[in-house]
């Protein structure tokens, strides 16, 4: 959805008002700087109406005094030259001539200085007549004091009055006053006339360049947020300027504000008008507004469109340098970096201790900094990949390092450690998709096969139903019977290892007591034991062991235990049965000797399907340790084969618990 606020319209807009805005606030600034500049309103004026109170008026009094100064020495001075006789006629014209409204009136021991229409004798009468002109200002050298009612005079005039009185240790005083009436039109009417007509001005006109500033700021903002955009769509649109390198940008800006400095100095020594400097400061403002305008939207754009850095001369630089490093071996790399950073330390010290140059001190500090930071970028990213390396090898497969992060090799090396993570997850999915694909066979086989099956079993048990007469043929049924059933066994043991392995059985964890479990089975295989010959050494406690455990899981668990040594055990031999209590854990263990030699490992066997006679002369179906190591683990205990030559033990661990 487009976005009317950034049309082109408003840009103009925007633009022409920020123009007009900083116009504005430049002419306000250059208006007031040329009237202080003149010793006309200043800063302090604002919102003093009154030219007798304002700075201009005191700076006036000040320039007089110190001309008073300088004509009152003259004066005194009676070898004077021909120069100090031309200073001294100007000075008296200006002072003395009756048509002024300042006035002054000086003693130095017996002799009396005074412009003032009577020759006072005394400085209190001097200083009764400047009190009724309105605006004075006195000094007595006896006592050292300053007294008027001019504002700021006591520090301006102090170091001009006190050089009149330098050596002298006759006492004495000054007494200046001004004739608020202005009644002659010296400089001092003038400058009332000028303060009176340019101080409301400058109060607009402050109050208009803040006005401007606050609104400029305001269209900044508003231009800053719709550069490179527009109504149509949030898309980041580029000029052709917006191209250029940015150093370019920057020279052009430097090359430009470095002509202008130089023009307004060319400008400077010449006495402008203020209408005159209105004019020229106006038209400079725009001209710098629009270079400046420009290039900073240009810059705006360039990081909106994260390329401020990317099109630059120095960044395509350091991708070309990067570059050709990569190209080159690592030992190859760290030698040009090596002997880089000798030549330029090398550089730095003789520019820096040889011809005492501030900048390669600093040099010399960063090239210093340089490898410290170099090696702890080095050392963070390291110790990212080590992490990486460590969570993808405990099994989070998914784990994913930020490339962003790294530079050089390491980015390379980060690249790498993905693609092993993405390698593995991928052979795990693959491992796991294959798996799912033969439980689901294995389950569906079973399930097709157990339908036609449980039907052969029901016509065998019609058959020997019926009475077969023929011995030949009872026997026939006879093996079509046992391997029927045993047929039957395997299709059960698939689909329990099916669900199992699936995770699709229901366990009730109740406490069991080992002991007995154990006893119970193993009386149900005594028989079985005795006919192949095998004789049970059983070591169990006397007190029960109780566990946490599915009953008829954990019996399932030991049965095929059982099964396992009547099926593989050596004949005529002894099978040791023991069950022990350490640590707070319970180990039933059960050991016989293989009747055939055991070609496989410990790890194989418990796996499905495999088997320790392999010529399968016997009838196992090789599930049997899988389905006892998968329901263990399923209960929260551990399953272990262990291996030594013909010797096989079989071992579960469960945690015991309190009755």
């Amino acid at each position: 959805m487009g976005n009317e606020r950034y049309n082109y319209g408003f840009k103009i807009v925007a633009i022409l008002l920020q123009m007009v805005f900083i116009i504005v606030i430049i002419v306000v600034f250059s208006l007031m700087v040329n009237l202080y500049g003149r010793s006309m309103p200043g800063f302090y004026d604002i919102g003093n109406h009154s030219f007798f109170h304002s700075s201009g008026y005191a700076s006036k009094v000040a320039e007089e005094a110190k001309a008073l100064t300088i004509y009152l020495q003259l004066k005194e001075n009676l070898k004077r030259s021909k120069a100090g006789d031309d200073r001294l006629k100007q000075y008296k014209l200006r002072f003395d001539n009756g048509d002024v409204n300042f006035y002054y009136w000086y003693t130095k021991g017996d002799g009396i200085y005074t412009n003032m229409p009577k020759q006072y004798k005394n400085k209190e009468e001097a200083e009764a007549y400047a009190k009724k002109l309105g605006s004075y200002f006195c000094y007595d050298d006896a006592s050292i004091t300053f007294t008027g009612n001019i504002k700021r005079m006591d520090k301006t005039l102090d170091l001009n009055i006190l050089r009149l009185f330098r050596q002298n240790s006759l006492g004495g005083g000054i007494v200046l006053a001004v004739d608020t009436s202005l009644p002659n039109a010296d400089e001092f009417a003038e400058a009332k006339k000028i303060y009176e007509t340019y101080i409301p001005w400058v109060e607009w006109g402050l109050f208009a360049a803040i006005l401007a500033f606050m609104c400029f700021i305001l269209c900044m903002i508003y231009l800053t947020l719709a550069a490179g955009r527009h109504g149509e769509d949030e898309e980041i649109r580029l000029h052709r300027i917006d191209y250029l390198p940015t150093e370019l940008h920057v020279l052009a800006f430097f090359t430009y504000v470095t002509g202008l400095i130089a023009f307004c100095t060319k400008l400077g020594g010449k006495d402008w008008g203020i209408s005159s400097v209105l004019v020229l400061t106006g038209t400079l403002v725009f001209l710098t507004d629009a270079v400046f305008l420009t290039l900073y939207l240009s810059t705006v754009r360039k990081l909106k469109a994260d390329i401020f850095t990317s099109c630059s001369l120095t960044s395509f630089a350091m991708r070309t340098l990067k570059a050709g490093m990569r190209k080159k071996d690592v030992v190859k790399r760290v030698i040009i970096v090596f002997f880089g950073c000798i030549a330029l330390e090398l550089f730095f010290a003789w520019e820096a201790f040889v011809r005492d140059r501030f900048w390669a001190m600093m040099g010399m500090l960063i090239l210093f900094a340089y490898p410290a930071v170099h090696f702890l970028q080095q050392a963070i990213q390291r110790k990212k990949i080590i992490e990486g390396i460590r969570e993808i090898g405990g099994g989070k497969l998914d784990y994913k390092l930020d490339e962003s992060e790294f530079d050089g090799d390491y980015r390379e090396l980060a690249k790498e450690v993905n693609g092993i993570g993405d390698g593995l997850l991928n052979a795990v999915e693959e491992s796991l998709k294959n798996e799912r694909l033969k439980t689901e066979l294995v389950t569906n086989v079973s399930h097709d096969i157990k339908t036609p099956l449980t039907s052969i079993i029901n016509y065998v048990s019609l058959i020997k139903m019926e009475g077969v007469w023929n011995a030949n043929v009872e026997n026939y049924v006879g093996i079509l019977e046992k391997k029927s059933q045993r047929l039957k066994q395997l299709t059960e043991d698939l689909v329990e290892v099916s669900k199992i392995t699936s995770g699709a059985i229901m366990l009730d964890m109740q406490p069991i007591n080992m002991v007995e479990l154990i006893y119970q089975t193993g009386g149900e295989f005594n028989e079985i034991f005795e006919d192949v010959g095998l004789t049970v050494v059983t070591r169990l406690p006397k007190d029960p062991v109780m566990i946490l455990a599915d009953g008829s899981r954990l019996w399932r668990v030991v049965q095929n235990l059982y099964n396992n040594v009547a099926k593989y055990a050596m004949k005529n031999t002894r099978v040791f049965v023991e069950l022990k209590e350490n640590d707070g854990n319970a180990e039933f263990t059960i050991k016989d000797i293989s009747a055939q030699g055991i070609h496989k490992s410990a790890q194989d066997l418990s796996e499905r399907f495999v088997r320790g006679d392999e010529s399968r002369g016997t009838e196992g179906s090789g599930l049997g340790l899988s389905i006892a190591r998968h329901l263990t683990n399923l209960m929260g205990g551990e399953f272990e084969i262990r291996l030594d030559g013909d010797l096989f033990i079989v071992s579960i661990t469960f945690a015991v618990i309190n009755p």
